[in-house]
C-alpha cells in the first residue's frame, strides 16, 4: 500500500472570491509523508529497488530529494550511501546516518555518470534526482494528474512548475492518455512558472526544450518578490503554507490567469494546510462535555450514541490521547484515541473518532491528525470504518492501514 499520493485537492473558494475567478483547485503535495511531491518518486524507486533484490542504494540529489528517499529507504532497512564532496558538506552534517563515500569524478558538470558506474560496481541501486532515464519517476508523477482527473472532469488550465521537466512531461502524458480515452473533450492548457536560470537553460538543453515543445506549455518568468507575495497571500487567504522556492506555479496563475474563465488546477509541490495540531487529553482545564458535543457534531452522520461518545472521551483522557486541530483559536478537527488494554491480542490503541469541520474537507486536516495518532502510539493502532464511507477508507489505506477482517456487532 502506497504511503505517498492521494493528496488533497482543495477547492480554493476564498481565492476564487478574492480574484473573481470561476474555479481554482490546489493540489497539496505537502501532505505526503515528508512534505513534498518527491515522496511519490522516492517510494516508487525504493520499492522497485527492493523488488529487484538490492540491499543498498547510492543516493545523489538535493537535500529535499534526499529526505524523501531516506524516509522510504529506512522503512525498507536498506543501506544508504552518498557521494562525499565539498558540495555535499551540508548534507553530510544533516544526515550522519548515511555512508558517505569518496568517488572519483572526471566531468564535474555531470558527476552522476561516475556515480552510476560506482553504483554498478558496488551492486548498489543508483537513485539520482537528475536521472537521464526517468521511466519510474515519470510513472510516479503521473499519479498527480490521475488523482486530479478523478475529481475534476473538465480542467481548463493546469499550472505547474518547471525545473527538470519530469513533472511537466508526466502531467502531459496522463492528460493525453485520458483525452484519448474520451474522459474530456479538450486538452487543458499547461502553464509553468519558472525562474531565470531555468528559462535560460531551456534552449541549450535539447531534452528540456523537447518537453516544452511537445507539451506546448507556456512558460512564465517569476521573480523573488512575486514568489514572496504569493506565499504571504495564500497563507492569509486560504490558511496554506508553501515555500517561496515551490511557489512558482501559484505565482504564475495569480499573475497570468486574470480574465481566463474556466477551471484552474494548481500543483503545489510542498503546499499544505496551515493547521496546528495539539494534544489536549492531559489538559487540566479540559471540558469533557464540550469535547463530547464537538466530537458528535464533527462526526455526523457517522457519530455514535451519546453514551458511547462519553465513554470514549473518558477513556481517552485517562489512558489515551485527544488531538485537536486549530487555526487562530478556531477548532477545525478532532481525533480521539483510546487505550484498549490489550498489549498483544490486538493493537494497544484504537482510533475511536476522527472528525473534521466540513469547510475544511480536502485540506489534509484529517491526514495531519492521523499522523499525530500514529506517531504517539508508535503505529500500534487500529480503527473502524463504515463500509459505505469509501473516501475515509481510501485515506486510511493511504496512511498505511489495511483491511484485516469485517467487524460484526450483536444487535440487542
Amino acid at each position: 500500500m502506497h504511503l505517498s499520493g492521494q493528496t488533497p485537492l482543495l477547492r480554493a473558494k476564498n481565492l476564487e472570491k478574492h480574484f473573481g475567478m470561476d474555479s481554482i483547485y490546489l493540489k497539496l503535495e505537502g501532505s505526503n509523508p515528508t512534505g513534498h511531491k518527491n515522496d511519490r518518486i522516492a517510494e516508487s524507486l525504493i520499492q522497485f529497488a527492493s523488488d529487484q533484490g538490492y540491499e543498498g542504494i547510492l543516493l545523489y540529489g538535493t537535500t529535499q530529494y534526499m529526505q524523501s528517499v531516506l524516509y522510504f529507504a529506512n522503512a525498507k532497512q536498506m543501506k544508504i550511501f552518498a557521494p562525499k564532496s565539498k558540495e555535499t558538506l551540508a548534507q553530510q552534517k544533516r544526515y550522519p546516518q548515511v555512508n558517505w563515500v569518496t568517488i572519483g569524478v572526471i566531468n564535474k558538470k555531470e558527476p552522476q555518470d561516475a556515480y552510476e558506474i560506482y553504483a554498478k560496481e558496488e551492486k548498489l541501486f543508483f537513485v539520482c534526482e537528475w536521472e537521464k532515464k526517468p521511466f519510474i519517476r515519470n510513472l510516479a508523477m503521473q499519479g498527480i494528474t490521475e488523482e486530479i482527473l478523478a475529481k475534476v472532469e473538465e480542467p481548463t488550465y493546469i499550472w505547474t512548475q518547471l525545473n527538470g521537466g519530469y513533472t511537466l512531461r508526466s502531467v502531459y502524458h496522463e492528460l493525453m492518455r485520458s483525452w484519448v480515452k474520451g474522459k474530456f473533450t479538450k486538452l487543458p492548457e499547461i502553464h509553468c512558472g519558472v525562474n531565470q536560470a531555468v528559462l535560460d537553460e531551456v534552449p541549450i538543453r535539447p531534452e528540456l526544450e523537447e518537453i516544452v515543445q511537445t507539451t506546448k506549455a507556456t512558460l512564465h518568468l517569476m521573480d523573488s518578490d512575486e514568489l514572496k507575495e504569493t506565499v504571504r497571500m495564500i497563507k492569509k487567504i486560504e490558511n496554506l503554507n508553501i515555500s517561496p522556492k515551490e511557489a512558482f506555479s501559484l505565482a504564475a496563475m495569480l499573475k497570468e490567469a486574470k480574465g481566463k474563465k474556466g477551471t484552474h488546477i494548481v500543483i503545489l509541490n510542498d503546499g499544505k494546510t496551515d493547521i496546528q495540531i495539539k494534544e489536549i487529553s492531559k489538559d487540566p482545564n479540559l471540558n469533557k462535555e464540550e469535547i463530547v458535543s464537538l466530537t458528535m457534531s464533527l462526526l455526523e452522520p457517522y457519530n455514535d450514541s451519546l453514551e458511547e461518545t462519553i465513554d470514549a472521551i473518558n477513556q481517552a483522557t485517562e489512558n489515551g490521547f485527544i488531538f485537536m486541530a486549530k487555526h487562530k483559536e478556531e477548532i477545525h478537527g478532532i481525533c480521539v484515541v483510546v487505550d484498549t488494554g490489550f498489549p498483544n491480542f490486538i493493537p494497544s490503541y484504537h482510533l475511536a473518532y476522527i472528525g473534521v469541520k466540513k469547510s475544511n474537507k480536502g485540506r489534509g486536516v484529517a491526514t495531519e491528525l492521523i499522523n499525530q495518532a500514529i506517531e504517539k502510539t508508535d503505529g500500534n493502532l487500529s480503527l473502524h470504518v463504515d463500509i459505505p464511507n469509501k473516501g475515509a477508507k481510501k485515506l486510511y489505506e493511504k496512511m498505511g492501514f489495511y483491511h484485516k477482517y469485517e467487524r460484526m456487532v450483536y444487535k440487542v
